[in-house]
């Protein structure tokens, strides 16, 4: 359809809110935004999801992001801000320093406007590339700083299977983490060896274990379509064998070819649009079988086929941060290198960003002028300064 770069989740609770029902909806949206019926139904569940979120929301609740921009390895399709940890081990303890400034910061801002933290993300990058000691001072800053007690979930995407010790969860538990991402993107290891990932489809399973025997935590899993050296039916392969792992959420992405990519750099060959149809096609009907349901999605530019991100979930596992940040129901405080908060103003949409430095010798060496952003929170929420 013609949504590239909108949330199209928003735009279908807006018709929802206006008195239509979902079968009328779905109409509407597809003869207005030239949707299919079978993604305007993705659109549908993921806006019930959205006005269920929003209805349990108060004017100052808001959700916690903390971002660590390191990962093992650099994956070939990634374009997020994030490195080695094999080329820039020595930033890891300046930039510890420099982000608990800024929780500090933050925290002082969120205590000052009354501000409630329902949801807690710790993303990347990957969070788990920390070391266990590392992660046990962050998650023990975090608490210190903020008052978690309303904290519906703790999220710690712990996405590489290679950074997942029995040593880190049992820290990431003790300190109230109730989800962990694992996300193999791929069961076939010929695919995770193109894509330049240094572990298994083995690894990925002996790491859910992991989980599974430590306990107390949901799971989340994510997957790409479209992805270099895969086929279609590799992909079908991929997908099963994740349902069979039962995890409480299974995202399913859609390769996005960034500039920034080796992917793209190096013009590695691809599953076609047609291809990357299927793929979606068939994880679609797999996950709906298997009781699973949207309950976020978006688009970005640049996505092969032109296809979309969809979030699902077992009933009554839906991730809040995730419906919270797609579809702008509440603010977003973010800390670490790139991360980006925004701010919402209830009931009007009005909204202003702040960004930190992108990557860790850059935020670190700029962490003051983050640290004293963290002002313009309060003066947003006080109305002081005309945004």
């Amino acid at each position: 359809g013609a949504l590239t770069g909108v949330p199209p989740a928003k735009l279908m609770s807006r018709l929802m809110r206006g008195g239509r029902a979902g079968e009328d909806a779905v109409r509407k949206f597809s003869e207005k935004y030239d949707v299919s019926p079978e993604r305007s139904e993705l659109c549908l569940d993921a806006a019930r999801a959205s006005i269920e979120a929003e209805n349990s929301l108060g004017g100052r609740d808001v959700c916690l992001y903390v971002g660590i921009p390191f990962c093992p390895t650099r994956c070939a399709y990634c374009s997020f801000v994030s490195q080695s940890v094999e080329k820039s081990m020595a930033l890891i303890p300046p930039f510890m320093d420099a982000l608990e400034k800024e929780l500090d910061a933050g925290s002082k801002a969120v205590e000052e406007t009354g501000l409630r933290v329902v949801s807690v993300y710790m993303g990347g990058g990957t969070p788990t590339t920390l070391s266990a000691p590392e992660l046990d001072r962050l998650c023990a800053r975090i608490e210190k700083d903020f008052d978690l007690s309303a904290s519906r979930e703790y999220t710690v995407e712990a996405g590489r299977p290679d950074t997942i010790t029995a040593e880190k969860l049992a820290v990431l538990k003790s300190h109230g983490v109730t989800r962990v991402s694992v996300n193999p993107q791929t069961m076939s290891d010929a695919v995770l060896e193109a894509i330049g990932r240094k572990h298994t489809a083995g690894d990925i399973l002996d790491a859910l274990q992991a989980v599974r025997a430590c306990g107390g935590f949901e799971v989340n899993m994510d997957l790409i379509a479209g992805l270099t050296s895969d086929t279609v039916r590799g992909f079908g392969e991929t997908v099963s064998s994740v349902l069979a792992l039962s995890p409480e959420n299974i995202t399913v992405h859609t390769l996005a070819l960034k500039k920034g990519s080796r992917i793209t750099v190096e013009g590695t060959g691809l599953p076609s649009a047609a291809e990357v149809g299927a793929m979606l096609d068939f994880a679609c009907g797999a996950l709906r079988s298997a009781g699973y349901r949207p309950y976020y999605l978006y688009r970005q530019k640049f996505m092969s086929g032109g296809f979309e991100n969809v979030g699902w979930t077992l009933p009554g596992h839906e991730n809040l941060y995730n419906i919270c940040i797609m579809e702008e129901l509440c603010s977003i405080l973010a800390a670490g290198g790139g991360g980006s908060t925004k701010l919402v103003a209830p009931g009007t949409g009005k909204n202003i960003r702040l960004v930190a430095p992108k990557y860790p010798a850059e935020y670190i060496n700029h962490i003051e002028k983050t640290c004293e952003d963290k002002k313009r929170i309060k003066e947003f929420y006080n109305g002081i300064s005309a945004y």
